[in-house]
């Protein structure tokens, strides 16, 4: 698998984080580096969320 694929198929799984697992990953995580990861991801997927909801005009 390439790179490419690899970033692929990381931002589908990724997408589909339930955000109630989120504080287990970051719990769970084997490094300070791992736990920003986390954060800036879930971070990420959040805003993407909101970005819609806004935008669909359901706040």
């Amino acid at each position: 698998m390439s790179k490419e694929q690899a970033i692929h198929e990381l931002y589908l799984l990724c997408k589909d984080i339930n955000f109630d697992e989120t504080i287990d990953m970051i719990k769970n995580a084997e490094s300070i580096e791992e736990r920003a990861f986390v954060r800036v991801v879930t971070d990420f997927f959040l805003q993407q969320k909101q970005k819609r909801v806004v935008a669909e005009k359901r706040f």
